[in-house]
Formats: C-alpha cells, sequence, structure tokens
C-alpha cells in the first residue's frame, strides 16, 4: 500500500506538466482562444470569448500545426537517409531488432512520438514481453503523458528515477489474460475485483470522457470508461536490506488490491520504460512548442485586428439624396439597380446633387507589417524556415544558398533529433535485452 501511495503522490507532482501539455497541444491542433483572461469588470473569461464582447470574431493562423509537421517530416527523412547509409556501408539493422521494428510498426510509432516530442516535451515508450489478443511477443507501446508519473528527476538519461508507472483502462478479459496466469481461482478474484470497481465507478457518476476530447484532466483512481477498470502499474527500485538493488513492478487497482507483482524481466534489473523529457533542465520540460506559443497568440490578435478594422471600413457605401428620388420608385428598388451592372436608375430633375458611393481604404498597414514581422520571429525563434518547409526563398537565390539555408535550418533543430535519437537508441538496446532474459 505504501508503494500505491508513493504512486499517487508522483502522480499529483506530475500535475503541472500535465496541464502544460494539455495548454500546447490545444494550442498545435488549432484550439488558440482557450487561455483565461480578466475583463475590465474582473470576471475571468476565455480570450476568445472576451473578443467576441469586444465585436471582434477570434481568428486563427494556425502556424503551429505546420511546424510541427515540417520537422516530423524532417525526421522521417533522416530516418531513410540514415538507414539507406547504414545499408550501403553494410552495417543495417539485426535481424532481430528488424522483426521487432516490424511487428511493432516502430517507425510509426515513432513519429507519433516525435510528434508529442515537439508538443510536450516528453517522449515515453513501454517495452514489455507479454501475451495479448495479438500474439505472445516484444510490445513496444507509446505511452500518453497523461497517463505516465515518476518521481522528479535531474539526470537526463534517467539513471536518478526510483519510482515509474502508468494508468491503464483495462476490460475484464484483458484482466485475466494479463493477471489470472491460467488460474481459475485468480480468474473468479479478477472478476470480482472488476465488478467492484465498475461499481464504485457507477457509483460515483463518472462519466466516459475520449483523453484530451474535454480538455479535463485524468484521475488516477478512476477510470474514464465507467465499463473498465483502472489499473495502476507501478515499478519501484528496492533496495532495503539487499546490496544491490532491484526494479519490482506491482499492478493495483484504486482500492489497493493487488493484482499481480513481477520482478523486472531485463537481465540488467530495470524497469520497462523509456523515458527522454526535453531538456530537463533543473528537472523542468521545456518543449519546442513552447518557444513560440506568443508568437502565435499575437499574430492571431492582429489578424483578428486587421478583420476588424476591414469590417468597420465603408465598402460601396452609397449617398443618395432624397429629393433625387423618382415618384413611384422605392429604395428598395435603387438598391437593386445601384448593383446591377449597365442599369439605368431615375433620378429627379429636382436633384440638388447626384448619387455617390463611398469606398474607403482600411488603414490597416501598421498592422500588416507587424504580422510579416511576428511571421519572421516565428521561424527564427524555431528554426523552422521557409527553405526547410519546401517554399520558394525568391526566383533569384541560386540552388547552393536554398541548401546553405536547408542545412543552417537542420542545425537548429539537431539537439532535438539527436535527443531523440538517443532515445530511441535506448528503445532498442531494451527492446533487444528483455529477448535474452
Amino acid at each position: 500500500m505504501n508503494t500505491l501511495h508513493s504512486a499517487r503522490q508522483a502522480w499529483e507532482a506530475c500535475a503541472s506538466v500535465r496541464a502544460t501539455r494539455r495548454r500546447l497541444k490545444n494550442f498545435t491542433y488549432g484550439r488558440q482562444w482557450d487561455d483565461p483572461t480578466v475583463t475590465a469588470k474582473g470576471e475571468r473569461v476565455s480570450e476568445g470569448e472576451y473578443a467576441v464582447r469586444m465585436g471582434r470574431r477570434p481568428l486563427t493562423n494556425n502556424l503551429l500545426r505546420s511546424l510541427v509537421k515540417c520537422v516530423v517530416g524532417r525526421f522521417r527523412q533522416e530516418i531513410v537517409n540514415r538507414r539507406a547509409a547504414a545499408q550501403a556501408d553494410g552495417d543495417g539493422m539485426s535481424p532481430r531488432l528488424g522483426r521487432i521494428y516490424a511487428s511493432n510498426r516502430l517507425d510509426e510509432l515513432d513519429a507519433r512520438a516525435m510528434e508529442e516530442f515537439l508538443i510536450s516535451g516528453c517522449a515515453i515508450q513501454k517495452v514489455s514481453y507479454e501475451r495479448r489478443f495479438e500474439g505472445e511477443q516484444v510490445w513496444v507501446d507509446n505511452v500518453n503523458p497523461d497517463l505516465f508519473f515518476c518521481n522528479r528527476y535531474l539526470d537526463p538519461r534517467g539513471h536518478d528515477i526510483r519510482l515509474v508507472g502508468m494508468l491503464h483502462e483495462m476490460s475484464q478479459a484483458e484482466m485475466r489474460m494479463r493477471f489470472a496466469h491460467n488460474n481459475r481461482r485468480r480468474q473468479r478474484e479478477i472478476a470480482q475485483v472488476f465488478a467492484r470497481a465498475v461499481s464504485t465507478n457507477a457509483s460515483s457518476g463518472i462519466l466516459a470522457d475520449v483523453l484530451g476530447g474535454g480538455g479535463s484532466d485524468v484521475m488516477f483512481g478512476s477510470s474514464s470508461d465507467p465499463s473498465r477498470c483502472r489499473v495502476i502499474e507501478v515499478w519501484s527500485f528496492d533496495d532495503e536490506g539487499r546490496s544491490a538493488g532491484t526494479w519490482h513492478g506491482r499492478f493495483y487497482t484504486p482500492d489497493g488490491t493487488l493484482l499481480d507483482e513481477t520482478p523486472s524481466p531485463y537481465p540488467h534489473g530495470s524497469h520497462p520504460f523509456v523515458v527522454s523529457l526535453y531538456p530537463l533542465t533543473d528537472g523542468e520540460v521545456h518543449p519546442f512548442i513552447e518557444d513560440v506559443i506568443d508568437q502565435q497568440r499575437h499574430i492571431n490578435h492582429i489578424i483578428s485586428m486587421i478583420d476588424q478594422i476591414l469590417a468597420h471600413t465603408a465598402k460601396g457605401t452609397l449617398l443618395y439624396p432624397v429629393d433625387a428620388m423618382v415618384e413611384g420608385v422605392p429604395m428598395e428598388e435603387v438598391v437593386r439597380l445601384w448593383s446591377r451592372p449597365g442599369a439605368v436608375i431615375p433620378i429627379s430633375p429636382r436633384a440638388t446633387q447626384m448619387p455617390t458611393e463611398i469606398i474607403s481604404p482600411g488603414r490597416s498597414e501598421g498592422a500588416s507589417l507587424l504580422l510579416d514581422l511576428e511571421m519572421k520571429m516565428m521561424q527564427q525563434i524555431s528554426g523552422v524556415s521557409t527553405a526547410l518547409q519546401g517554399q520558394s526563398i525568391g526566383n533569384n537565390a541560386s540552388a547552393s544558398l536554398y541548401q546553405t539555408q536547408v542545412q543552417n535550418s537542420a542545425v537548429a533543430l539537431l539537439d532535438i533529433f539527436e535527443t531523440f535519437n538517443s532515445f530511441r537508441n535506448a528503445r532498442d538496446t531494451k527492446a533487444l535485452a528483455i529477448l535474452t532474459r
């Protein structure tokens, strides 16, 4: 029970990381007006609602998504290039590792893990050898940071991690398959545990919630799906009374029932998780997207301001003197004729002034220049230039200049790529090690 209590404390300590990830994910996928602000009356509302109250439309020009897609695409291209170079040198992937890559579709998993890494600064995978509905083999899974917890650590390699785990939501069939060990008595016990957990979910009024869908945080002690059971997987480094410590895994239900426990599956006695938090300066996570959030917000506000300027600018406004109206011709007919090309509009000969149309240009030049400046700053801060995105840099630019800009932009992203490749290498090492257990 002490282990479960420590797990809950670690989970609660990760709340700020989950909250930051949720905000950055919202921005990346276009929900960019949800940040809270305070009105003149002291009322706390979202920026989008405040913009509507001020008569502006909360428009979004989502540049973050294109940045992420560009970097992920560059990463996938680097994988292809490195693999081709290794095969040309006769130093390709080993057959065992190749089978793990193929059966787990690791290139696709790694691309999605890279996307998560850019958004939240968290790359987390679990490596295990177990029997699932799809078969018994080495399994590699991306772990949602909303479901992950560990103690606060400072070593970028994670050597000072002493407690780590994740939350699961399991059906009764999955729990029997993973924890009953073909024992009928255990199957009955698990059925009772499952029924008790589902009953607790129902009595507490928990509603099903798709992860990331409603913006609400995941709950440690309750499943988001009331028809499933929350299972808490905890790995702790146990070194009490031993000359050398070892990792030990336990699976709990929220009420403290121990479903199963297992020693480390690795010869070196490690836990099954591979974790990389970026950049982990003094234990803090500051992902790639965080650097350009303020520019994205400012761009959205400028676009909304330009839209408001244009919306309130006179465009084709007709000044029609009252004494120019002809008897029997209503104003609606005049408006219809005015908007029709080649129309003939009757005008009273007693008119003192002819009808005129007002077209006032919107004065948004300053805002447009500021918008262009902000977009250039976003490229400089992110390191993702127009050349890296495959956009033209000018008709007079030479091919060598274009290639130089691409290389310079790639250098700016090198730290992210190499950190993630180090994570992948650690994962590959762990996947191979589990086969020799």
